[in-house]
């Protein structure tokens, strides 16, 4: 979504999560464009408009190294992006980052890089217990998973209306148990030390998904400034989300890419 005049500062791209779509970012385009921001929401393989095409009829094998791949190909033609990435998408960014230096990379409520058998992701474990087919087998056979409505409103979308989870429940998709399995067992594994662009981990208190305490810690590995708000997963679409994408743009204001941008332009 293009500003009304010239942008400010670099452009964004947008990677959605688990199941999710451009859709998800809706709000936040248009308060960026509002300030002066373009930003563009990518669509991963096998979402959205691309769910009935040949190519995902494969998503279930897709992995998160797959869907980095194909945003570092979005990269080349776009050119330094600040790139941010929600739950899944987050990951997929860590991903990406590992290769691809840019102006920066926000990781929000994001799934770590390493395995979810810790005390901290029990909430989320003992509801996945009572779905074992769906969300435990399936994706170990690269299945495509998607979490059912009463797990989405326990885990995801807590926080929402009513009204709004219903919105958000028409408009997942399934997605591919392979990068679900490996975002589970801990199989996407990133070296911190390649990590050589400005890094923000964006938290939420009542998360339960991706709970604080791992945000704290992801925001340790990569030694990078932790926001934290009193929200749940679906931050992007609970109410106050404004406060949150103002954070992320006044991180991005003080970034070297940015200030760069605004020296040019006067």
């Amino acid at each position: 979504m293009a500003p009304a005049g010239a942008p400010l500062g670099p452009p964004l791209l947008l990677v959605h999560g688990l199941g999710g779509g451009p859709w998800g970012w809706e709000n936040f385009q248009r308060h960026f464009a509002e300030r002066g921001y373009l930003s563009y929401a990518v669509e991963l393989p096998g979402h959205g408009s691309d769910v009935n095409s040949e190519r995902a009829g494969g998503l279930g094998a897709f992995s998160v190294e797959t869907y980095a791949l194909y945003l570092a190909s979005a990269l080349a033609e776009l050119g330094q992006c600040v790139v941010i990435g929600h739950s899944m998408g987050g990951l997929i960014a860590q991903k990406l980052a590992e290769s691809q230096d840019q102006g920066g990379y926000v990781f929000l409520c994001s799934a770590p890089p390493w395995h979810m058998f810790r005390r901290a992701y029990w909430a989320m474990w003992r509801r996945l217990v009572w779905h074992p087919w769906r969300q435990i087998i399936a994706p170990v056979i690269g299945r495509t998973v998607l979490l059912d409505d009463s797990l989405q409103d326990e885990l995801v979308n807590n926080r929402l209306s009513p009204e709004a989870r219903a919105i958000v429940g028409g408009k997942d998709v399934p997605d591919s148990g392979r990068a679900s399995m490996q975002m589970c067992v801990g199989l996407v594994t990133i070296d911190a030390s390649q990590v050589r662009s400005p890094c923000l981990v964006v938290g939420s208190t009542d998360d339960r998904l991706i709970p604080p305490s791992e945000q704290r810690r992801l925001a340790q590995k990569y030694g990078c400034p932790l926001q934290l708000y009193d929200r749940g997963h679906m931050l992007l679409l609970e109410d106050g989300w404004e406060e949150i994408a103002d954070g992320i743009l006044s991180w991005i204001a003080a970034l070297p890419i940015a200030r760069a941008d605004m020296a040019a332009s006067i």
